[in-house]
């Protein structure tokens, strides 16, 4: 059974903030670090509470020792550092400027999407097109509009293939150079095809713009096979994939959150602010009290 691999990750993360009032810089970046914390706290890093067994050898009775089942929240920080301004603060740099590289990649999702989008909605009306009965492709692939089976079936019965394609086709990048299909690639051996039914049958084999040649050809061979009157196997592959994308950025928003925003704004606390008195509950007490607007009578 052939191997399936699938393209690397995209994801993002884009974040808008407005302010009535001026505040340093180092107070932006704050902000910033809970607005991305804010997804993913509740108790997670909180321990279970243990519990107090019976020894036979000591003849103490669990009825008899009082409740001391405790809660306490796992530090982000490691033990040097918490104490010591100048290591809390090299901690703080070396996970904001590394953590700072997937910001960047996720910031520079939501306008790839968008674009994404735009050029999807461009190639609504693009012909030509047979026309006919649609297939009823999922909303949740954000598509302009449903595509029609016989333009489905027009790109399906083309006999070239994935190889075939990579050869002939035009290679504008590295991975299409070494034997990868891009999308140009498909475009260019499924000529006189619907624009948009063609973006969407790659789009069922990648959810990038390059795909592993023998990826693709699995891929492609099993949406053929497909004789059913609504394409499900190419719906389904679609949705997949479209799923994946999406969930990729959701799963780095998750990541950027617990890791880096716990880390970071721990840090930041415990390097320059470290006496001020909401430390013991961020980041709720920056927005409820006693409020991130009183930090500056704390900082060191």
């Amino acid at each position: 059974e052939n191997r399936i691999q699938q393209s690397n990750i995209k994801q993002s993360l884009l974040s808008a903030l407005c302010l009535p009032f001026p505040l340093p810089n180092m107070f932006l970046w704050l902000v910033l670090a809970v607005l991305a914390h804010l997804l993913s706290i509740t108790n997670g890093f909180a321990p279970q509470p243990s519990t107090v067994l019976f020894n036979p050898s000591t003849r103490i009775r669990p009825s008899s020792i009082s409740d001391t089942r405790t809660t306490s929240t796992v530090n982000a920080l490691p033990n040097y550092a918490t104490g010591d301004i100048e290591a809390a603060r090299g901690f703080f740099y070396i996970w904001f400027f590394g953590g700072s590289g997937g910001v960047g990649v996720a910031l520079r999702q939501f306008p790839q999407q968008y674009a994404n989008f735009k050029k999807l909605s461009a190639m609504s009306d693009d012909g030509p097109t047979l026309g006919g009965p649609t297939v009823g492709i999922s909303p949740f692939c954000l598509y302009p509009r449903d595509l029609s089976k016989a333009d489905i079936d027009k790109v399906l019965r083309n006999k070239l293939t994935v190889e075939e394609m990579v050869k002939k086709g035009p290679k504008p990048n590295y991975l299409s150079e070494k034997g990868y299909l891009c999308y140009p690639s498909f475009l260019d051996a499924n000529k006189g095809c619907n624009p948009l039914t063609v973006r969407a049958i790659f789009d069922a084999l990648s959810t990038g713009d390059n795909v592993s040649p023998d990826v693709a050809q699995v891929k492609l061979d099993k949406i053929k096979q497909d004789m059913s009157d609504d394409r499900s196997v190419f719906k389904s592959e679609l949705l997949k994939t479209k799923l994946v994308g999406f969930s990729s950025i959701a799963f780095l928003l998750f990541l950027l959150g617990p890791i880096v925003g716990a880390t970071c704004l721990e840090s930041l606390a415990a390097g320059w602010f470290p006496e001020w008195p909401g430390n013991g509950y961020l980041p709720w007490s920056l927005l409820f009290g006693p409020g991130f607007w009183t930090i500056p009578n704390y900082w060191v």
